[in-house]
């Protein structure tokens, strides 16, 4: 005989989540009083119970992921804590399946970049510029890959060898001591990175020793080196690095070291990618690519990547699953992150669902309970025992902690804010400002956006102060306070200094705050942006790198500025952090200047951007960031071609394939030209018909008016007509490419 439906139902619920395992107790329980007259009919249930239990597991939090594609990383009854009492992992089970793109999301310190780190620690990696788990990481239970699996890693924040250059690094060199070590364990697919090397080197030294360049070259010639080489040109161009090759990593900035760790995994060609925080520098065009190769991979190769990334934008384009890691346990969903985030509603509905069952049966078995108290030991063991499991149901789940932060705290703005007047700036031959001026008005919300290297965060350092002008003025008004929120992070901090001692210098710095109120206030703060009691005293240098950032962002909101500059806001930091600050940021209303990457983020709190194009040139536009980044994404791909054409002796780009894409380029271009110019004429035409109604009620205004008027539709009518002839051409080549194609 079949399930009925409400056992079918129950067991749809229990796959859902093992957390509703408590459901099926009170389903028991409900049950119990007829185990007396009826065994036979219950004894299938606890069977069933039974099954369902051993497959999921002893932790009801914690899921095995069951798939019909081989794993690719499977984890056993994996525990960490840092202090013994605090678990980041408490004894998780999970099966990553190979050619899964998933993304590890959770709040700001709940051990995500510690998983990355116990992975890469449990894979021996040793193949990009990284290092591995440190001492202070200690964790239980089993971590296995498939054999021969190559597992790149790509940390927070890399490590920066003083001895190690930037070519040699995308090649994968740790450090100079440790090339040998490298050359006598590797393989024979990583032997081609070290002729590579070789080569590269004896490129440099080709006039003194010759006969190493010879023979270089002969060793490229054995092996498929020249397309390795090609491809770590291709990769560091992409991710504008290939320009820093003979420098050393520490002379980078944080930003050129995060995209030289990615290249150096991205040439490698791994089987599993962990990345932590791959979109942080990266600028959109950059993004869309990396995006796009991790696609493309995916279908060439069994690709499998883990990331950790706050980007939602990267989230949606990339994942095709989400593992969410809260209090310890994992959570899995099938899917991008809009499907992450109807799971976790439903996950959360049906926890409270259960929740509220289990008080309603909890009354009436509890009443059982007292009523015969001198019977105790004739009652039912097995009732006894569901009762003291329900009590244990009718706890509701702990709720996430939601980051308020409170709007209004910001000074009154006066009538005049800011204004930049014939602006220049220039670093040697290179110019970031040129002749630039702007009034900021009160409610400006504006983003900065444009590609790497432009100058948008020396932009906005010269909107704080910190950055001084070669020519200009720049005019602030009296009630104006400027809060800057540096992309480079909490600067001049103690190593051993405390949370709330910084917290309570802040307070103290800004005026108006008495030595009583400080305490007071330091406590709310800390509060507010979710630093628990247990850790105020802690180091700072003990925080995660998402928690640094909220203490920042505490750090410039705690002296209520208005006018708010934000540099990179979104980097590191959970996604709730991010929801919490768009929302404050929605209703703030002082100035806000924003630099980010962040598509979602951007399009939500800003009203319009200034394009930073290069050589001092900045424009002001009308739209949001999305839409805009298609446009930067164009511009990118041709400077990218151009760039390309020096490539290593015998690497072939496939010029063909280069003229299609650049033809597709300038055909999808074409279109959402057509497409703007659409919107446009229908709007000017729409215009012109009001001005014709206006002239036609204009007998009694006289002649100037009706001159004016007549000079405006005119000038309408001339626009729409060298409209319609753009449109016309566009419309000509675009038909007849779409007939080509057919052909």
């Amino acid at each position: 005989m079949g399930l009925s439906p409400s056992w079918q139902l129950l067991i749809f619920l229990l796959g859902l989540n093992s957390s509703i395992i408590n459901a099926f107790s009170i389903v028991e329980l409900s049950c119990s009083s007829l185990l007396h007259n009826h065994p036979v009919q219950i004894s299938p249930l606890s069977r069933l119970k039974s099954r369902l239990l051993a497959v999921l597991q002893n932790n009801d939090q914690n899921q095995i992921t069951t798939t019909a594609a081989p794993p690719a990383i499977a984890i056993e009854n994996l525990s960490c804590s840092n202090n013994g009492e605090d678990y980041q992992l408490m004894d998780v089970n999970y099966v990553l399946p190979r050619g899964k793109r998933v993304g590890l999301v959770g709040r700001n310190g709940c051990g995500k970049s510690t998983l990355l780190r116990i992975l890469a620690d449990a894979s021996s990696c040793t193949n990009v510029v990284t290092s591995l788990v440190d001492e202070s990481i200690i964790y239980d239970g089993s971590v296995n890959f498939p054999r021969n699996t190559r597992v790149a890693f790509v940390e927070q924040e890399p490590i920066t060898p003083s001895d190690v250059c930037v070519g040699d690094a995308i090649l994968g060199v740790l450090s100079s001591s440790s090339v040998a070590a490298q050359q006598s364990t590797n393989n024979d697919g990583d032997a081609v990175y070290d002729t590579a090397r070789r080569y590269r080197q004896a490129v440099k030294n080709a006039e003194s020793e010759p006969d190493e360049f010879t023979a270089a070259t002969a060793a490229m010639e054995g092996c498929n080196g020249w397309d390795i080489l090609t491809k770590a040109d291709e990769i560091a161009t992409r991710l504008r690095v290939r320009h820093l090759q003979d420098m050393s990593l520490s002379a980078l900035s944080g930003g050129e070291r995060k995209r030289v760790a990615l290249a150096a995994a991205l040439v490698k060609e791994p089987d599993i990618l962990l990345l932590d925080e791959p979109t942080n520098h990266l600028d959109l065009p950059a993004i869309r690519w990396l995006s796009d190769l991790l696609l493309n991979h995916h279908q060439q190769k069994q690709l499998t990547v883990l990331v950790v990334t706050h980007d939602r934008g990267f989230l949606e384009d990339v994942c095709t699953g989400i593992l969410e890691l809260d209090k310890g346990s994992f959570y899995t969903y099938e899917g991008n992150y809009a499907a992450y985030l109807e799971g976790k509603e439903a996950r959360f509905a049906l926890q409270d669902a259960a929740v509220q069952s289990a008080k309603a049966k909890y009354r009436g078995e509890l009443d059982w309970m007292r009523r015969q108290p001198q019977a105790r030991e004739s009652k039912s063991k097995a009732r006894i025992e569901a009762f003291y499991k329900l009590e244990k149901a009718t706890k509701p789940r702990l709720m996430d902690p939601n980051l308020i932060i409170a709007s209004g705290d910001n000074r009154y703005v006066g009538k005049k804010v800011l204004t930049m007047k014939n602006v220049c700036l220039k670093f040697e031959d290179r110019t970031i400002v040129d002749d630039f001026s702007y009034e900021f008005s009160r409610g400006d919300k504006i983003g900065i956006v444009g590609g790497n290297g432009v100058g948008k965060s020396t932009f906005v350092r010269i909107l704080s102060g910190v950055q001084a002008i070669d020519e200009g003025t720049i005019e602030t008004g009296e009630t104006i306070a400027i809060g800057f929120y540096d992309q480079m992070g909490l600067r001049g901090v103690k190593d051993d200094q405390s949370i709330e001692d910084f917290v309570m210098e802040r307070v103290k710095a800004r005026d108006g705050s008495s030595l009583v109120e400080v305490p007071a206030e330091v406590r709310n703060l800390l509060k507010r942006f979710e630093f628990p009691r247990q850790r105020w005293r802690e180091r700072i240098s003990m925080l995660s790198g998402g928690e640094k950032r909220r203490l920042q962002l505490l750090s410039v909101l705690s002296q209520q500025p208005n006018f708010l500059i934000l540099d990179e806001p979104s980097n590191d930091l959970d996604l709730n952090t991010i929801t919490a600050l768009e929302s404050y940021l929605e209703e703030y209303n002082g100035v806000l200047v924003v630099v980010s990457h962040d598509r979602f983020f951007t399009d939500k709190v800003t009203d319009h951007l200034f394009v930073m194009e290069g050589n001092g040139i900045m424009k002001d536009y009308t739209g949001t960031l999305s839409e805009y980044a298609e446009t930067l994404i164009e511009v990118e791909a041709n400077v990218f071609e151009k760039e390309t054409k020096v490539v290593y002796n015998k690497a072939d780009y496939k010029e063909e394939r280069q003229k299609r894409n650049t033809q597709r380029n300038m055909l999808r271009q074409m279109q959402k030209d057509t497409d703007k110019l659409d919107k446009s004429m229908k709007k000017l035409r729409d215009k012109a018909a009001k001005i014709q109604e206006e002239i036609d009620g204009s007998t009694d205004e006289g002649w100037t008016v009706l001159a004016e008027l007549t000079e405006k539709l005119q000038s309408i009518t001339d626009t729409i007509e060298e409209q319609e002839l753009q449109w016309l051409e566009y419309a000509e080549v675009l038909e007849k490419a779409a007939a080509e194609e057919k052909e």
